[in-house]
């Protein structure tokens, strides 16, 4: 049928420029598809990334032994005594007994009691301090300040002060319930400090020390033998292990116990393979295609996965050298083989963790196990050297990968877009084109019904023959 004029506003034109426009559209569509394979790769991608998020920090526990080693501290019926904690890289095993006989005390003194807290009624005069350098200075009370909040928050406003102040309450007059309790912030005798000396005048009440303390060494034994402490937390009691005495117990031993945490082991080495086993199910998905996989849209082939795959197998079936003690040449004394300690594959291509197989073997021998683990060509050291060329920020396969697949998308975003603005142009000749075209056919359709009134309006009319062939 042909083109005709349509009085409602060129509809025919308008579904002529819509059929054009498509069809010049086809390619952007085949583009939009080519990026819904990209972006559906670069999500594949990203979960494949994220197998590998927490691998770095689970290798670090595995690439030297005091890293690999875990401990566990029994206080026994000494944790209402004591607390205790252990830096593993310095801890040693073993086994120490302790008696806590005299706690570290802080120099402290308390006022006598007063009827309020807020009350202002010590009157005017001035607090004298000393400072964490031994300076004094005087710190002047009046007005609201001359109650017993008052004071003590000037004392507590000199961040350099070596005392600290607290208002508490004493049951023991209920009338006068109320107590300034001053105390030096550190314990032992080391830290003596001298208390402010406190002048008031014109007062309701008057301000005297009604009890004080010096400060005091904490007393111990360790294995029989007393020693001295100037504070309830001893660092480095023993090579990285911290003390904290909690509670005194003269006569009353307990036991301190440090030894090593096979379990907490055999838990880290089980999150590594189960790390591992994740890298090696995505990259056997991949590979599992039929004839309804999309390849283009997934990794299926990749002979960087499959590289990732093949050397992380090959890795598990090493043997990791070991130096027993006394050798000092180049020949390593024996070997380990990872399945020998409770790691192997299974009929799946899965890794198996035997945590009843890797205790027995640590127990056994926890030198040579922690060797072909973390020694300088143990199994930790290997996995971390295979990992490095894929994690490695910049150049590392994984970076250069996501890259390439970003470049991709980016690329297909700007060849759209540089498409469709070329379709734009076009669509906008045409409305010109038509828009022209509708303005001469309306004029000759005027034109012939000019005609056609003057004329009598016969059917041979030239106009009305041209108007019903167009198309």
């Amino acid at each position: 049928m042909g083109l005709r004029f349509d009085p409602m506003g060129g509809g025919q034109f308008n579904q002529m420029i819509k059929k054009i426009v498509e069809a010049e559209s086809q390619p952007i569509k085949q583009l939009e598809t080519r990026k819904g394979r990209e972006e559906a790769k670069m999500k594949l991608f990203q979960e494949f990334k994220g197998k590998f998020a927490n691998f770095d920090n689970t290798l670090q526990g595995f690439t030297n032994f005091q890293k690999f080693r875990e401990l566990k501290v029994d206080l026994g019926d000494g944790d209402k005594q004591a607390g205790i904690s252990i830096d593993k890289t310095k801890a040693q095993p073993g086994t120490y007994q302790v008696e806590v006989m005299q706690l570290a005390g802080r120099s402290s003194m308390a006022s006598n009691s007063f009827a309020s807290a807020d009350e202002p009624v010590l009157g005017v005069g001035y607090i004298t301090l000393k400072n964490a350098n031994g300076e004094e200075e005087e710190i002047f009370v009046g007005g609201k300040d001359s109650s017993l909040n008052g004071v003590a928050s000037l004392i507590n406003s000199r961040k350099d002060s070596n005392v600290q102040a607290a208002v508490m309450k004493d049951a023991t007059d209920p009338e006068k319930p109320w107590r300034l309790i001053v105390n030096s912030k550190k314990e032992g005798l080391e830290n003596e400090v001298f208390f402010p000396e406190f002048y008031f005048l014109d007062g309701d009440e008057d301000f005297e020390i009604a009890h004080s303390q010096e400060s005091m060494n904490g007393v111990l034994k360790i294995n029989g033998i007393e020693v001295e402490t100037d504070s309830n937390k001893i660092a480095d009691f023993l090579p990285g292990v911290t003390l904290e005495l909690k509670q005194a117990k003269e006569g009353q031993t307990f036991n301190i116990n440090i030894s090593e945490d096979n379990p907490k082991i055999a838990a880290k080495v089980k999150e590594l393979a189960t790390q591992i086993n994740g890298i090696l199910d995505f990259i056997n998905k991949q590979n599992s295609v039929d004839d309804k996989t999309d390849t283009r849209a997934s990794f299926a082939g990749d002979t960087s996965l499959q590289t990732i795959e093949y050397r992380l197998r090959n890795l598990f079936h090493e043997g990791f050298p070991i130096w027993d003690k006394g050798n000092d040449g180049d020949t390593p004394s024996r070997f380990i083989n990872l399945t020998e300690i409770g790691l192997e594959f299974d009929k799946k291509g899965s890794i198996q963790f035997n945590e009843e197989k890797f205790t027995k073997a640590i127990e056994r021998d926890y030198t040579g196990v922690a060797e072909a683990i973390t020694g300088e060509f143990g199994f930790g050291m290997q996995m971390r050297e295979v990992m490095a060329n894929y994690t490695r920020p910049g150049n590392g396969l994984l970076a250069t990968r996501e890259r390439g697949l970003r470049q991709r998308i980016e690329k297909i975003d700007r060849d759209i877009e540089t498409k469709q603005r070329l379709i734009d142009r076009r669509q906008e000749q045409l409305v010109n084109q038509f828009s022209r075209l509708q303005g001469v056919l309306s004029n000759m359709q005027q034109q012939q019904q000019y005609l056609s009134a003057t004329m009598g309006g016969g059917g041979g009319n030239p106009i009305a023959q041209l108007m019903n062939g167009i198309g």
